[in-house]
């Protein structure tokens, strides 16, 4: 029997956190775990290491016995040292554009990766006007399409129905600001927040909507509960967001959906959703008042072509044509 190609992963915050990058870890590992010898390394849980010191431990750890592949997911300091690591045993380097159009990623494309991974080919045809020489991957993030489903258990809300939803962190391109002003022009509509915001954005939720705003934290593993309690998804995101997860999670789970008309979101959403400039109130308003209660089937069938089985196929081909 030949020897199973050897991947390590470095993701400082899986295990600690469930967002885009720790949840394509989840997933490609139950994915290709049996085909690959595939480790993940992450930092323990009450480790006060930076990313500088946790990759410069793991590397150390890994020379004993350097992997055939390693995938650093983590930039910086992970990134160059990741870079150096590989140089000095003759080991292929995978980094990964989930960051999103911006220096972080001109940064990892001028280290020459032997793949740079595009999550759209937005983000392609900008990675070549950064360096025309990086070799390129496209192959978009996923969603795992049976577990979220329209079909399943839902959250208990205390929220006046129909209830908007939005999925996102507390960042300023987020803007969640807009779905609230939005949601607000409506008498008998509520928005739920999932995700911590800043202080200025639930007061002006609280503000604005009363009892008809909620902002929710919850454990990932509840989240598909989340989507199958709300009639209508949005995420106002600027075009600088690097991907959006939680369209396709909503997407899959049957929502109609409402974003940020830009490159990456079109990609996504196709004619599945409805795309806007949410800044336009008027427009983003109208865009509700549409798709609230609307059953779109449409939003299923996209969110498919995204599932797990099928982009853990393409990682499959990627690091078997790398360590060949």
């Amino acid at each position: 029997m030949s020897k199973k190609i050897s991947v390590a992963i470095l993701s400082y915050y899986s295990g600690s956190v469930s967002r885009g990058v720790e949840t394509f870890v989840t997933e490609i590992t139950r994915c290709l775990k049996s085909k690959f010898s595939l480790t993940v390394y992450s930092k323990k849980k009450d480790s006060k290491l930076t990313i500088k010191q946790f990759s410069q431990q793991t590397l150390r750890l890994l020379a004993n016995n350097p992997p055939d592949i390693l995938m650093p997911l983590n930039n910086g300091w992970m990134s160059w040292l990741s870079k150096l690591f590989c140089l000095k045993f003759h080991k292929k380097i995978i980094l990964a554009g989930f960051a999103g159009i911006g220096l972080i990623d001109r940064f990892n494309l001028w280290l020459f990766p032997d793949r740079f991974i595009c999550c759209t080919q937005a983000q392609a045809t900008w990675a070549k006007t950064i360096n025309p020489l990086a070799k390129l991957a496209v192959i978009n993030l996923g969603v795992d399409t049976n577990r979220f489903s329209p079909e399943g258990k839902k959250f208990p809300l205390s929220l006046i129905s129909p209830v908007v939803l939005c999925v996102a962190g507390p960042e300023s391109y987020k803007r969640v600001n807009l779905a609230i002003q939005a949601v607000a022009q409506f008498g008998q509509v509520s928005l739920l927040v999932v995700g911590k915001q800043t202080e200025a954005t639930n007061s002006l939720g609280k503000k604005l909507l009363g009892n008809r705003y909620q902002n929710l934290l919850v454990n990932y593993s509840q989240l598909d509960q989340v989507y199958r309690s709300c009639q209508l998804f949005t995420l106002p995101s600027a075009a600088t967001e690097a991907y959006g997860i939680t369209i396709l999670e909503a997407m899959a789970s049957g929502l109609p959906v409402i974003v940020n008309n830009d490159p990456i979101r079109r990609e996504l959403v196709g004619s599945a959703g409805t795309l806007i400039d949410p800044v336009d109130l008027d427009r983003y308003v109208e865009a509700i008042r549409v798709n609230l209660n609307r059953k779109n089937n449409l939003s299923r069938q996209q969110a498919l072509k995204f599932s797990w089985d099928e982009i853990s196929r393409q990682y499959q081909k990627l690091w078997q044509s790398l360590a060949g």
